[in-house]
């Protein structure tokens, strides 16, 4: 796994665009040239890398859901178009629910409110999806206990 952090703002830091992927590529990205090489050494930390940076662009976010449910919009799969909600009690739990069991490659944009993402892999379909936090009032509503 690895990440890399595509674009910062300097005053704003809204949105925030990131990339990760679940299995772990040895890369060293030079900043100055803006290219990631390969490289024969990893720390073995790779998932804790994508989480703790995950956390850290979508901590706005996550700290305005109130109730844990989340709701994922528009991801294609094989079979068409996925829509659906979870309850994620950690940052990788809600990874996980964005994501899909295998092997995945997601660029996203965090912003205060949302992220919007596009998953790549072996079942893509060029989705660009989105995940949303559930209100109380709308986990009552939908039933989600």
């Amino acid at each position: 796994m690895w990440l890399r952090l595509i674009s910062d703002s300097v005053i704003d830091m809204t949105p925030l665009k990131a990339e990760y992927t679940n299995t772990c590529t040895c890369e060293n990205y030079n900043e100055d040239t803006g290219e990631a090489t390969p490289s024969d050494y990893c720390y073995g930390d790779c998932w804790e890398w994508v989480v703790e940076d995950f956390s850290r662009l979508t901590e706005e976010l996550r700290d305005s859901n109130e109730t844990g449910w989340w709701k994922v919009s528009n991801l294609r799969l094989w079979n068409g178009e996925t829509s659906g909600y979870f309850h994620a009690k950690t940052v990788a739990d809600i990874i996980r629910g964005m994501a899909v069991n295998g092997e995945w490659t997601m660029r996203m944009t965090a912003y205060p409110d949302r992220i919007e993402y596009s998953l790549s892999h072996h079942d893509a379909m060029g989705s660009n999806s989105t995940l949303t936090a559930i209100s109380e009032e709308q986990r009552e509503e939908l039933g989600l206990y």
